[in-house]
């Protein structure tokens, strides 16, 4: 992963998104793997607490890592304290490509994210809304923030209930050339992320192996293979 202006990937590089420490060792072990998807997220607040960050980076990592640890409150796997958490993050951040902070958790963790860019490693801001589309002006008002604390790319994924939602995404894309990852969760969630890759989003997310781990989620290797067919929107 590199910073890159937003129109100046097509189509979104796919992520595939890893639960759980038996599913990641199988996953970085598959030499299907990279054919799957272009970017592998860890989710490491489902990793066993007794792991150390050594057992986890001697693995091999067949593709460039999205280190995302989640509070429990974001919906994350594991009780930790925010300390804990950022402790955590900075422990595998040598093996990480990219970091994904939620955006209203940015401003506290200013010091594990500043580490993560004194080693190159980019920082993905996202917010989360599982029941509705925020409106325009929320998305950006929090867009904005995410770009402030310096963020690389700023995702957001929403539950999409009908057309005019999808679109209040495809609004979003147009007026930002900064680099902007956006998701539809939801019956019209595999279709949104579709045309928001087409309109510019420069990350999708698809699950590895049988288990969605949103809901309207592709599989990674079904989602690569559609967008490979597609062409960008005009924008």
């Amino acid at each position: 992963m590199k910073r890159t202006q937003q129109q100046d990937l097509y189509p979104s590089l796919v992520v595939g998104s890893v639960s759980g420490w038996d599913a990641w060792k199988k996953t970085t072990a598959d030499e299907n793997t990279p054919q799957a998807c272009d970017v592998l997220e860890l989710r490491a607040d489902t990793l066993p607490a007794e792991l150390s960050p050594a057992d986890v980076q001697a693995l091999p990592r067949p593709l460039p890592v999205l280190l995302t640890v989640r509070h429990a409150d974001e919906g994350g796997a594991r009780e930790m304290s925010e300390e804990t958490r950022k402790e955590l993050a900075a422990s595998l951040l040598p093996m990480a490509s990219a970091i994904d902070w939620e955006i209203a958790k940015m401003e506290a963790a200013q010091d594990v994210l500043e580490q993560a860019r004194k080693q190159g490693v980019l920082v993905v801001a996202s917010a989360h809304d599982f029941e509705k589309t925020p409106d325009l002006d929320t998305l950006c008002s929090l867009a904005n923030q995410a770009i402030a604390l310096g963020a690389d790319v700023v995702k957001f994924a929403f539950r999409v209930h009908s057309m005019q939602d999808v679109m209040v995404g495809v609004s979003l894309l147009q007026k930002y050339t900064h680099p902007m990852a956006v998701m539809g969760m939801g019956p019209l969630g595999a279709t949104s992320r579709l045309i928001y890759s087409q309109y510019g989003s420069v990350l999708t997310y698809g699950y590895l192996g049988n288990t969605p781990t949103a809901p309207g989620q592709w599989s990674a290797s079904l989602c690569k293979t559609a967008l490979a067919q597609l062409l960008p929107a005009e924008r």
